[in-house]
Parts: structure tokens; C-alpha cells; sequence
């Protein structure tokens, strides 16, 4: 394989990288959204001192308020987090997109001036 045929094929091989990590961004932004939009079913149903009241109630209500704080921290936090290494993931792809495209043009050039050089040789 040569040089250029290696650097054809890493190209081609860090788009398609790129082309499924940016569907996944896409996904997983998408599912935050819809993940905030369901944080009101935590919430549900409303306990009042009519429907449910005493110590179970107040230690459910407890539990939910840290189920609140946790899907909080999650559906915001965590998956923030995930989205921000996935584009900067597909930041040092662009960029490895980059220098692989001004490798081959080299490549190219230098085979060209190889070539013009053995016409002029003959």
C-alpha cells in the first residue's frame, strides 16, 4: 500500500468517525431534551396532607427530593459532560481531517515533482 493509498484510507476512516459521532451528539442531545421535559413525572403524583401525610409520607417525600436532586445533577451535569467530550472529540477529528488532507496534498505534489523529474531524466 502506498503512502497516499494509507493516507486516502485513515481519511476516509476519520470521517466516518466524525459522521457517527456527530449522529450520537445529535441522540444524545435529543434524549436530554425529552429527559428534562419528563422531570415533572418525579413530581408525581403531588402528595398533599389530604392524599397521603404521617412518616411515610415525609420519608417518601424525602426520597423524592433526592431523586429530584439526582435527576437534576444527571439530566443536566452528567450528560453536559458527555456532550462536551464528544465535541471535543470531534474537534481533534476535524483537525486530524485537516492535517490528513494537507498530507495527501503534499503526497501528491512530491509524486508529481517525482514524476516531472524522471520525464526530464529520460
Amino acid at each position: 500500500m502506498s503512502y497516499l493509498s494509507y493516507l486516502q484510507s485513515e481519511i476516509a476512516e476519520k470521517r466516518a468517525q466524525l459522521v457517527r459521532l456527530q449522529s450520537s451528539i445529535v441522540k444524545l442531545d435529543g434524549l436530554q431534551t425529552e429527559f428534562i421535559q419528563n422531570k415533572q413525572f418525579v413530581e408525581q403524583p403531588e402528595l398533599t396532607p389530604t392524599t397521603w401525610a404521617g412518616e411515610l409520607a415525609n420519608s417518601f417525600q424525602n426520597i423524592r427530593e433526592d431523586m429530584k436532586a439526582s435527576y437534576q445533577d444527571l439530566s443536566i451535569n452528567q450528560v453536559n459532560s458527555a456532550l462536551n467530550t464528544m465535541e471535543n472529540k470531534a474537534d481533534h477529528l476535524r483537525r486530524e481531517i485537516q492535517t490528513l488532507e494537507f498530507n495527501i496534498t503534499q503526497e501528491i505534489h512530491r509524486l508529481e515533482e517525482e514524476a516531472r523529474e524522471r520525464r526530464n531524466a529520460k
